[in-house]
């Protein structure tokens, strides 16, 4: 069973040289009960694809896909996020407060699947919450 939808700066922290032991701790205390959204995965495809050719461009495409890929499900975006989605564009036009297309995709994908959604930008975050359901978690200032 899925509590927590991990967000691109989550999943990415293992492959950093300088690595959060905190964040690497909650990774691997929840990694049964994680998943990430399809959004999360095709931002960091994309995101591979943008590097040079070498040995970085290798190793990240290496770590994600026969590691991150096969370790945590990937949750699509799906009628029931889309109609989410909708809803969240109205409420947050209504009251002012738009926000980034894929950061609403990713709410969505977690308020459609009541998951927890764990990211260390809570602020870019804050007015989808502010207008919906969503719940967020910072593992990078948890204690």
């Amino acid at each position: 069973m899925n509590i927590y939808l991990l967000d691109t700066n989550i999943i990415s922290e293992p492959s950093k040289p300088a690595k959060n032991d905190k964040v690497i701790g909650k990774i691997e205390q929840n990694i049964d009960f994680s998943c990430i959204s399809s959004i999360t995965w095709g931002e960091v495809l994309s995101g591979i694809k943008c590097l040079s050719k070498g040995a970085k461009r290798e190793a990240l495409q290496e770590y994600y896909v026969n590691q991150v890929q096969k370790i945590f499900d990937i949750i699509p975006f799906d009628t029931s996020a889309a109609a989410v989605y909708s809803d969240l564009v109205e409420r947050l036009r209504d009251k002012g407060t738009p926000a980034p297309k894929f950061d609403m995709m990713i709410a969505a994908t977690a308020i459609a699947n009541n998951l927890i959604l764990v990211t260390r930008n809570t602020a870019d975050f804050k007015a989808i919450a502010d207008v919906s359901t969503l719940m967020l978690e910072n593992w990078f200032e948890e204690k």
